[in-house]
């Protein structure tokens, strides 16, 4: 049996390894795939492979875990992965750092995206030249990760609602300085990555207050530490910092709770990019509402949803490449009772792990649209009016899909999923953190539905029960006419209120509604953008012909966990429902042949299928005792 089981792993490795004729379309769809900065992706993976620093370490001290994850990002940040000043021209740079720094370390990808996005990206929108030292000295130690930072905006009692924060900067006239202040305990900063241990700076929100006069939410760049460039030093006598501890997941990351005791920080500290405030306290602004001004302040946290997404999206890439590698070479009972058929031969594998990988296909495709646009409207080359939409429905869809994806990954490995050297659960660790991180995923899909009814209603597609469901424009004529309903249903209903009435139907009566909006809305969405890459991205027939199948299998998955409603709705008939069923695992195997391609598209480095035992030679791994 054991010298089976190594055939057999030799078998996959050549079958993964690929011909010339696989490697076409391996290369094409790994072009639809990460088609933006491919040389630099390049350059990261062979880096992370170049060093000892970037191979898997475990059952670290908390201390141990945390420095390790610092001196990776030191190290990334010496190599040039990514610069804050990438925003300017080429912020689709720094989401391809996220997702290939990503195949590595879920504490180094959540480390940088505080250092670059958040705290860097926040210095250089809100900031100007006095912010970035001389000869943008300041934005160079950003980079080198020399002036670590954080991002204090979320408070104990003020998470998803933190226009309302309490946390204070007031106006010293007499000494030109802002004093920040904490003035309860639930207005403490919390969940501050990088706060903990290693952030010299912060970026602190406060509600900015000139003679007694509340100006709305700004950000102060702000010293929290002592250290010098390279070093955290201490934290100042009027900074509170405690420890959060031992999480679930990613504990290479610091994350902290901050409190201020009046700190005084110099009137220069406002990043004032959008608000000046001059030493007699004359207040001028480009935007007149205080809410407006949170907004714009705030703006950050959309590019850091895709940065979310970017890394999230990389995550669910290893934990379907590590199952079915897996499954490909496991064997188990066969049809002559012995141990001789990969347990991906069964149907159960099949139909488990083969929709995750259409879906995530899928989401990729979409991925690279809200990159795109979002990316052309950081650098003022076009706006979309349906951006905010976009950052915020693709970062729930790509962390759902990475938690589930992940989770039944695990378990389909059995007890192998569940040792820590596989890694499906550090995946597990990590989504659970993009699910919450830079807006909880329900949330969002709140702030989704709020834009689509800005809309109005939306016309039905009449699609006949009994239509052909071997059609691509049928499918998606489907998923639009879901979505179509539930948005005409959700504006039906607010329509008649009266304004005070909103909120009690919104939040405690048609929370489903507005959630299934949402979620409707965003399955129509990627496929809209598979069904695009289909047609605009790929050249050879049989690229096509396998995306084709991705695309089909993606929306009759959806159609398929929500078959009830179709058939209560009669876009569905009775004989038509079977054949949802019938063509999900018909698609599953007409896949199959194409699973080397769609695995080694993902181009995860093999230092990540050598330190994944049962992605490699896990009979060679046990042969160690």
């Amino acid at each position: 049996a054991g010298e089976r089981a190594k055939r057999r792993i030799e078998e996959v490795r050549r079958l993964l390894g690929g011909g010339s004729h696989g490697q076409s379309l391996q290369q094409e769809l790994a072009v639809a795939l990460t088609p933006d900065n491919r040389e630099h992706r390049q350059k990261i993976k062979e880096f992370l492979q170049s060093s000892d620093l970037f191979l898997p370490k475990y059952d670290l001290p908390l201390s141990s875990e945390r420095e390790l994850a610092l001196h990776r990002l030191r190290a990334v940040c010496a190599m040039g992965a990514l610069s804050v000043k990438d925003f300017r021209d080429n912020p689709q740079r720094i989401f391809a750092a996220h997702e290939e720094v990503g195949l590595c370390d879920g504490s180094l990808a959540t480390k940088m995206t505080v250092q670059f996005n958040l705290f860097g990206g926040t210095v250089l929108r809100l900031g100007t030249e006095k912010h970035f030292g001389e000869g943008e000295s300041f934005l160079r130690d950003i980079d080198s990760a020399g002036a670590c930072g954080c991002f204090a905006l979320t408070e104990l009692g003020f998470g998803n609602n933190a226009v309302q924060m309490q946390t204070t900067a007031e106006l010293d006239e007499r000494t030109d300085e802002w004093v920040i202040h904490t003035p309860t305990t639930v207005a403490k900063k919390y969940w501050i990555t990088n706060g903990a241990c290693h952030s010299q700076w912060a970026v602190i929100f406060a509600r900015m207050l000139v003679r007694g006069q509340d100006h709305g939410v700004h950000a102060f760049l702000c010293r929290i530490r002592d250290g010098a460039v390279g070093q955290p030093g201490q934290p100042l006598p009027e900074v509170g910092i405690e420890d959060m501890g031992h999480k679930m997941g990613c504990n290479g990351v610091d994350n902290g709770i901050l409190s201020f005791h009046r700190l005084r920080v110099p009137r220069t500290a406002l990043l004032d990019a959008f608000t000046q405030v001059d030493a007699r306290g004359t207040v001028r602004s480009t935007i007149k509402k205080p809410r407006d001004r949170f907004l714009k302040v705030a703006d950050q946290l959309l590019s850091g949803r895709v940065c979310i997404a970017s890394m999230s999206l990389t995550a669910t890439k290893c934990a379907l490449l590590i199952a079915i590698r897996y499954s490909l070479t496991r064997l188990a009972v066969g049809s002559s009772g012995q141990s001789d058929t990969p347990i991906f031969d069964y149907q159960l594998q099949q139909k488990a792990l083969l929709p995750l990988l259409a879906r995530t296909y899928c989401l990729g495709f979409a991925h690279n649209y809200v990159k795109e646009e979002l990316a052309k409207q950081m650098t003022g080359r076009a706006e979309n009016a349906d951006i905010v939409k976009l950052c915020c429905v693709i970062k729930p869809l790509i962390s759902w899909n990475c938690e589930n994806t992940a989770t039944v990954c695990r378990e389909r490995c059995g007890g192998q999923g569940y040792l820590s050297c596989n890694k499906l659960g550090h995946i597990i660790g990590f989504s659970h953190a993009a699910i919450t991180a830079e807006g909880d995923n329900r949330v969002l899909m709140q702030k989704v539905a709020k834009e689509l009814l800005a809309r109005g209603s939306v016309d039905v597609p009449q699609v006949r029960a009994g239509a052909d469901l071997t059609s691509l424009d049928t499918l998606l004529a489907l998923l639009k006419a879901r979505y179509a309903t539930h948005q005409n249903a959700l504006m039906g209903k607010l329509m008649v209120l009266q304004p005070s009435e909103v909120f009690e139907t919104w939040m405690k009566r048609e929370s489903d509604l507005v959630q299934a909006t949402s979620e409707a809305y965003g399955e129509v969405f990627v496929l809209e953008q598979a069904l695009a890459t289909l047609a605009g991205k790929l050249a050879s027939a049989q690229a096509k012909e396998v995306v084709s199948k991705i695309a089909a299998l993606y929306a009759l998955d959806c159609i398929r966990r929500d078959l009830a409603w179709y058939l209560c709705e009669g876009l569905v008939g009775r004989d038509q429902a079977a054949d949802v069923q019938e063509r999900v695992e018909g698609l599953c195997r007409d896949l199959v042949p194409s699973i080397p391609s769609l695995l080694n598209a993902f181009e995860i480095p093999a230092l990540l299928v050598d330190t994944t035992p049962i992605a490699g030679d896990w009979v060679k791994f046990y042969e160690r005792a």
